[in-house]
């Protein structure tokens, strides 16, 4: 039987929770396994884990710090299985690449490398040539990658192209690139 105090303190809580719509359950026989624990303590289950179907717990621990010689120090803490969460996660599928812009070259590296630079403090999510792939073997790895447009930096400057549309034009700087990725980003 609850104390006035604790009995107090437990409407509280059962209150909060359906003020914050969780669905939860009473388990008068729940024990943490720690006798430091006080008043409320909680566990997450899962249906997906048959019998061992705790996945995490904790709860309010008020008197330890006195008990092992602080000051009165209201606790509480919690604890998680990693391997118990993933097993109790639903399948999701893998996301699709995003790659605003992949910087491909021929033999440009320091030109590409800058231009990769000047895109990713622009805040573009950019993935640029490193590999020493042809400009075909390049392409090809933009189109994985699901990149939306490649710079491809040359000895006659930079092209870009839209991958989309198969569109490709001549653009007079790395800061022109990538204002025209920002803009089709915004566009799109």
């Amino acid at each position: 039987a609850l104390g006035p105090e604790d009995r107090e303190h437990f409407d509280e809580v059962c209150a909060r929770l359906r003020a914050a719509g969780i669905d939860w359950d009473l388990d008068g026989a729940l024990v943490r396994g720690i006798d430091y624990y006080t008043r409320t303590i909680f566990e997450f289950t899962s249906d997906a884990l048959g019998a061992q179907s705790g996945v995490a717990g904790g709860g309010r621990y008020d008197g330890l710090i006195e008990l092992i010689g602080g000051p009165p120090t209201p606790g509480m803490g919690w604890a998680a299985g990693i391997e118990r969460m993933l097993l109790s996660a639903a399948e999701r599928p893998a996301p699709e690449p995003v790659t605003d812009l992949y910087v491909a070259h021929e033999d440009r590296g320091v030109e590409a490398f800058a231009l990769a630079a000047e895109a990713r403090a622009a805040g573009l999510a950019v993935q640029q040539e490193l590999g020493g792939r042809s400009l075909k073997g390049q392409l090809r790895q933009a189109d994985r990658a699901g990149s939306r447009y490649v710079a491809i930096v040359g000895a006659d400057g930079i092209q870009l192209r839209d991958m989309d549309s198969g569109e490709q034009e001549d653009v007079e700087s790395a800061a022109a690139a990538v204002a025209r990725v920002i803009k089709g980003r915004h566009a799109g």
